[in-house]
């Protein structure tokens, strides 16, 4: 009895570490979108105030440095996920196993 109750804590805290990792990697992704929202509209506020005729070197890198934020994010945030589904899929693969390893004891005795 005791070792079905520890296979299902030990899989209740599976699934919550997945889930944990999952909604960090989410907030990860918002923080680089806000991240590069800031930079693309620091370039455009730079480019308001500074003179109309000239594209400025500075409105450039402030647009780059914020479509570098969001695609490492996005990136980023992908392959975690992809990750943490693979750590997660072994694991259940494993809890199965056990799961039907505590069955097929108690069904010998």
């Amino acid at each position: 009895m005791k070792e079905k109750r520890k296979v299902k804590l030990d899989r209740i805290d599976i699934d919550l570490a997945v889930k944990r990792t999952k909604m960090s990697c989410e907030r990860s992704l918002l923080s680089y979108i806000r991240t590069a929202c800031v930079f693309v509209s620091l370039a455009f506020t730079y480019l308001k105030i500074a003179v109309y005729d000239k594209f400025d070197a500075f409105v450039i890198i402030m647009f780059c440095i914020g479509f570098g934020f969001l695609v490492f994010g996005v990136v980023e945030y992908f392959l975690t996920m992809h990750r943490a589904n693979a750590i997660y899929e072994e694991y259940a693969d494993d809890f199965y196993e056990a799961k039907e390893d505590l069955t097929s004891d108690n069904e010998d005795k």
